[in-house]
């Protein structure tokens, strides 16, 4: 069985399937870790969602802004009464989405999905977080918000003490660098699909990865975060 970590979706799903078309990850056999941010930006959250919902071996982290979808799921507040922070930062394409399909998929996601995300990851002495955490203190102390928010331990260049190596996302990469980069030994694997970059699958063990074509490409004539 390999690992492998998928970077943050923000709702292209044309970009999560073309990945899955284009790596040698095997549903059911390999182990898929989404680091987080399934949600925003693009217009086909749920779709996104629904497609993670079927690959086996899964495990969803989760991101702020899942918790920001997460927050407004459990509510469904009306249009004038959503987190205004949320709504301009790419929730209004997820909000968009959601209110054209079913209500019985929102519960469903909401219950199957955003209900089962973890704040973070452990196995073979390597840690997955979706934001970062303070190397200092036991990650199992520390606020959960932190672990969606924080980007001190990448911008800082800090080593993910204790652990061999961790994988991030949240900050993007892109423009800087289109590609998946190490700092010390924390991988960041957010190349900025959310904006003009592309979406990235990584083998944890031999650091092989594919990438989405640049996600504007994909969603002509649609801003995207």
């Amino acid at each position: 069985m390999e690992t492998y970590v998928l970077g943050d979706i923000h709702g292209a799903y044309r970009a999560l399937e073309q990945v899955l078309e284009r790596s040698p990850f095997r549903p059911g056999i390999d182990r898929l870790i989404h680091l987080g941010d399934v949600s925003d930006g693009w217009p086909e959250t749920p779709e996104s969602v629904e497609r993670l919902l079927h690959i086996p071996n899964s495990i969803w982290l989760q991101g702020n802004h899942d918790w920001w979808t997460a927050e407004w799921l459990a509510t469904r507040l009306p249009l004038e009464q959503v987190n205004r922070s949320w709504y301009r930062q790419g929730g209004k394409a997820t909000y968009d989405a959601y209110r054209r399909g079913p209500a019985e998929q929102m519960q469903r996601h909401f219950t199957r999905f955003f209900g089962q995300q973890l704040p973070y990851f452990e196995a073979d002495n390597t840690l997955y977080v979706h934001a970062g955490y303070n190397p200092a203190q036991p990650i199992a102390a520390q606020d959960p918000f932190e672990l969606i928010w924080t980007r001190e331990l990448w911008r800082n260049s800090l080593p993910a003490q204790g652990y061999t190596e961790c994988f991030i996302g949240h900050t993007p990469t892109w423009p800087a660098s289109l590609v998946p980069c190490q700092r010390a030994n924390v991988w960041n694997v957010d190349q900025g699909a959310a904006y003009g970059g592309r979406l990235t699958l990584l083998n944890v063990r031999t650091k092989e990865f594919v990438q989405s074509d640049i996600v504007q490409s994909l969603y002509p004539g649609v801003k995207g975060r």
